[in-house]
């Protein structure tokens, strides 16, 4: 079993544990939500039509309502629950969100009742909602905090893991490129990739390359590469691939490098 077939492993079994933080985080957040929901639903009960919904998130209620012509619920009013200190996570005032209209259908103007009745109980009772809202936010705030930290610490290991993963194959190929070689696999040869020989020349339609000498520096190499050409054939009146071979000196170990990295999925590596 090799280096990185372990490695793969490890990562497949960090992700499966990302994925379980995950779903016991959006669980969290979701019994959060529904608490919350409650809570709203209990505070605006007294105004709310047959029909009515509240859709609820961490920071926002939502009124919306059927209107007779639209197969969706529209929205009537919003309400914010914000804190005048960005950094406090206490919400210390409710902000009302709604449009205006000049329309004086039935649904607007039912609509204009329930900002009404709701403005009322916010008049009314807008410490006790505070209070109620920041109340179940404190008392859940610990325990999705805590799974979020689960998950920012699984993502950072899978991010560490994968950048070794990447590291050790472009090793492997850069060992591979200075042995055998490698070589390119595509079905049309003009997707083949292409080699910045120096500044002003490339070449392109590249099927295999391998590195047959450094400098001291090991900054630049001496290349052989394998191109599929194409010469027309008179008697069929077609063009036919063929492969050339060509050597280049004192190439850029940055372009080769560059080659492989933006090509990578179309290398055919050894086992």
């Amino acid at each position: 079993m090799t280096r990185i077939t372990i490695l793969e492993q490890k990562l497949v079994q960090l992700q499966e544990q990302r994925n379980e933080a995950g779903l016991v985080c959006r669980e969290l957040k979701k019994s959060q939500t529904n608490l919350l929901s409650d809570m709203f639903n209990q505070v605006f009960a007294s105004v709310l039509e047959p029909g009515d919904v509240l859709e609820t998130s961490s920071d926002r209620v939502r009124f919306i309502r059927p209107q007779e012509g639209y197969n969706y619920n529209k929205e009537v009013l919003d309400l914010y629950f914000r804190s005048e200190d960005w950094k406090s996570e206490t919400a210390t005032q409710i902000q009302t969100s709604f449009y205006s209209t000049t329309s004086d259908s039935e649904f607007e103007l039912r609509r204009m009742i329930l900002i009404g009745k709701v403005g009322q109980i916010i008049l009314d009772q807008s410490q006790d909602i505070l209070q109620q809202f920041n109340q179940i936010k404190s008392d859940t705030r610990e325990e999705i905090s805590q799974a979020r930290k689960v998950e920012w610490g699984l993502d950072k290991e899978i991010a560490n893991l994968e950048s070794l993963i990447q590291g050790i194959e472009q090793e492997n190929i850069l060992t591979q490129l200075e042995t055998e070689g490698i070589e390119f696999t595509e079905t049309e040869p003009y997707k083949l990739p292409t080699l910045w020989i120096n500044a002003n020349r490339n070449i392109s339609r590249i099927k295999n390359i391998r590195i047959t000498g450094k400098t001291s520096s090991g900054k630049s190499a001496d290349v052989e590469v394998k191109v599929i050409d194409q010469i027309y054939d008179m008697d069929t009146q077609s063009y036919i691939p063929r492969e050339v071979e060509l050597s280049f000196s004192k190439v850029r170990m940055r372009n080769i490098e560059s080659l492989i990295t933006h090509n990578k999925n179309q290398i055919l590596t050894t086992s």
